[in-house]
């Protein structure tokens, strides 16, 4: 028997319609059951980064009390925590329940608070944050001939930093010398494989890993891509956070805001804003703020 499935297709970290990250909700009611199958699927279906399972409590509203509970997946992997599909979905489900000023998501890692904000929203991140040992994988640079010695803040032969947000999404934080290298850079045949990942990384040595190459101006702002092999996103909310929370340790206690730029060589300029508040050399909180804006909605037949 065939079902049918609404969904809203919403663009992330922008208020421009075409522009920032693609996010696709699928809305599934109480009386539907899908299957990990199905889900992963779906999502590869969209082909987006990312898509959202949007488990409904009802047929009309959103409560302030209990929490929504989503699931995100990419083509082929679930993901315990994304930054881009949590502020799509906050934002999503706040701009349905205008009588709310905060919503809380219920991820696979952990209750995401999400408050109505000028223009977007603003989420507490779920933390496990680690700061790993510099790693040294020759072939990250090695792929990139457009790029030479001077074009990276290390240089070609040093290691660069390496950091998780949650267990299970860890990024290697690579630092570029200017925006016109940035510019030059490629996605990479293949993703990126960490030797001995478990050993390397203990208890965060599992799920996804990707590459987010960076360049941080005077003033503090950064620019960004992010690769996962041949796939290169628009914005990465997790990435983000975890190079913002990275960024924030080395400039110590107190509360920092850093605002990235990602997706624009890509055409699809993403402002993503995060807040880190960082104690006696401890992250104590991450905040990820963003707008979004719907741009389609339709059915999808299971």
């Amino acid at each position: 028997m065939t079902r049918q499935l609404r969904f809203t297709k919403l663009d992330v970290f922008t208020s421009t319609p075409f522009v920032g990250n693609p996010l696709a909700i699928v809305h599934v009611p109480k009386t539907v059951e899908l299957s990990q199958t199905e889900k992963q699927l779906i999502a590869r279906e969209f082909n987006l980064s990312e898509t959202v399972f949007h488990h409904m409590q009802d047929a009309v509203s959103v409560s302030a009390t209990s929490p929504v509970v989503i699931d995100i997946f990419t083509p082929t992997d679930e993901l315990p925590f994304a930054g881009h599909p949590t502020v799509g979905s906050g934002f999503y489900l706040l701009s349905r329940a205008p009588q709310l000023q905060t919503i809380t998501l219920r991820t696979k890692a952990g209750d995401i608070p999400v408050v109505r904000g000028v223009g977007g929203v603003r989420l507490q991140v779920p933390i496990d944050f680690k700061v790993h040992d510099p790693l040294s994988i020759p072939s990250v640079k090695q792929l990139q001939p457009q790029l030479n010695d001077a074009d990276y803040v290390n240089g070609l032969d040093s290691a660069e930093a390496c950091a998780s947000i949650v267990k299970g999404m860890t990024f290697l934080l690579v630092a570029i010398a200017s925006e016109d290298a940035l510019a030059r850079l490629q996605p990479y045949p293949t993703r990126l494989i960490i030797p001995d990942m478990q050993t390397t990384l203990g208890a965060w040595g599992v799920g996804f890993a990707g590459v987010y190459l960076f360049h941080e101006r005077p003033d503090g702002s950064v620019r960004v891509r992010m690769f996962d092999g041949t796939i290169e996103d628009p914005a990465t909310g997790s990435a983000a956070s975890t190079l913002g929370g990275w960024l924030a340790l080395r400039r110590g206690p107190g509360i920092h805001t850093i605002e990235l730029e990602q997706g624009i060589e890509m055409g699809r300029r993403s402002d993503i804003k995060v807040i880190v508040s960082v104690g006696e050399g401890e992250i104590e909180r991450i905040e990820l703020e963003g707008a979004a804006v719907q741009v389609m909605e339709g059915t999808v037949d299971i």
